[in-house]
């Protein structure tokens, strides 16, 4: 009898510890949202928010609320798996050699080794697989995002030399830099007067805070309604041609330190402080001298076909097979094929960002691993560099680059904004 009630009560506490777990269990893969087909689990929201709480000073952690990181970072990942959705469906790939190649570009600009840098990540308790799978993800996003919005962007040579004309009656320089940081309280479409008027007061309220010594990436992180909330707000260094023409009529005139008022658009109501300025550099053109193999995507070349036929076509070319009769016999890009892929020398800003980013990591006579734009999928050889002064030419270059690069911000903005209105999305999760 005293060997059953023994038994009886071991059972009993391990269907307690097991239900116990299950609950645990159960809770940790809680479905914080639905977003069309897909879902987002609450495990994933919490190594989210560990990884956004690892990037914020120490002493700002205090005064940040948990749900406050929560909501933003739970929206974040709602858009991103909007755009993965896109990515899953187009059938894009990244082969773990691009994320190593970004993983080498972090490593460079912290001027480490790419493996001391992952050593550096680890000893800061950061998940190395996690942190692969974000880098993935953001080259997954990159993709589409040009797919669907980049190749739309253009910029005609009469709104280069307005821009410049503009500069010079403005005695501003394309070169001159700004580090700004940026917050943003948005007002909904079609707002009533007193939804902006709420804004406005919001936002006076801010700048208030921020006069009398209160932190800007901290009030960011918990108040501010922009994309780069989550990164305090900052910009980084920019040129005003990268910059909302709405901002950069009152960057001109502000000096280091200074925050502006609030600054209303159809948006809502922006604040900007300006951290530091710079003024313009010599400027040296570097042509480069390259030529390429172009392989376009269809309904049967798929991504992962156009890269494959890239790397045989590569290895091909390192046994000793001419670059210039392949080229000639199979890249798409017509024009350039009949010359042996040849691009002739160009300058900085001239190709699309993507080849332009590949073809300058690349040394003299290197064929780099097949790389992707908005046009195909690219081999790329760097033949020379040349160095001169070539200030007008650099300086149409950059404010071609910076014009598109803020008119591909806007682009991206409100194509997000009509995927997510287009979207079912429902939370579970109470903030």
């Amino acid at each position: 009898m005293l060997k059953t009630k023994i038994l009886i009560t071991l059972l009993l506490t391990l269907l307690h510890v097991w239900f116990g777990l299950a609950s645990a269990q159960t809770q940790m893969n809680k479905i914080v949202a639905i977003i069309n087909q897909g879902v987002l689990l609450k495990s994933d929201l919490d190594e989210q928010v560990k990884l956004m709480y690892q990037r914020i000073p120490l002493k700002q952690r205090q005064s940040i609320p948990i749900k406050k990181i929560q909501k933003r970072v739970l929206e974040r990942m709602v858009t991103t798996e909007l755009q993965l959705q896109i990515a899953r469906r187009s059938g894009y790939t990244v082969p773990s050699s691009e994320i190593d190649a970004s993983i080498g570009r972090l490593a460079k600009a912290n001027k480490v080794s790419p493996k001391a840098f992952m050593k550096l990540l680890k000893k800061d308790n950061v998940n190395l697989d996690l942190f692969k799978k974000t880098i993935r993800e953001q080259l997954l996003i990159q993709h589409v995002q040009a797919g669907y919005v980049h190749h739309s962007v253009k910029v005609s040579e009469q709104e280069v030399n307005n821009f410049l004309k503009i500069l010079e009656q403005s005695q501003d320089n394309p070169s001159s830099e700004y580090h700004l940081g940026h917050i943003l309280i948005s007002v909904p479409e079609g707002a009533t007067p007193s939804e902006i008027n709420n804004a406005q007061l919001k936002a006076q309220e801010i700048v208030e805070k921020l006069n009398n010594g209160a932190k800007f990436s901290t009030l960011s992180i918990t108040l501010s309604d922009a994309n780069n909330a989550l990164e305090g707000g900052d910009l980084g260094w920019q040129k005003l041609a990268q910059m909302s023409p709405i901002l950069s009529p009152y960057i001109r005139k502000m000096h280091k330190g200074d925050v502006s008022q609030p600054i209303q658009s159809p948006s809502g109501f922006h604040i900007v402080k300006l951290y530091d300025s710079r003024g313009p550099k010599k400027l040296m053109s570097t042509k480069t001298h390259v030529r390429h193999i172009l392989i376009k995507i269809n309904a049967l070349i798929t991504d992962q076909v156009a890269r494959d036929r890239l790397l045989n076509l590569r290895s091909r070319i390192k046994n000793g097979e001419n670059f210039e009769a392949l080229a000639r016999a199979h890249s798409e890009d017509r024009g350039s094929a009949i010359k042996g892929g040849s691009l002739g020398w160009v300058q900085p800003g001239a190709l699309v960002p993507a080849f332009e980013t590949a073809m300058n990591d690349l040394a003299i006579n290197e064929i780099g691993i097949p790389v992707q734009s908005q046009f195909g999928w690219h081999l790329i050889q760097v033949l020379g560099r040349e160095d001169q002064d070539n200030t007008q030419l650099i300086r149409e270059a950059q404010a071609r680059r910076q014009i598109q690069q803020r008119k591909s911000k806007q682009a991206i903005n409100t194509w997000l904004t009509k995927l997510r209105d287009e979207a079912y999305i429902e939370y579970r999760i109470e903030f």
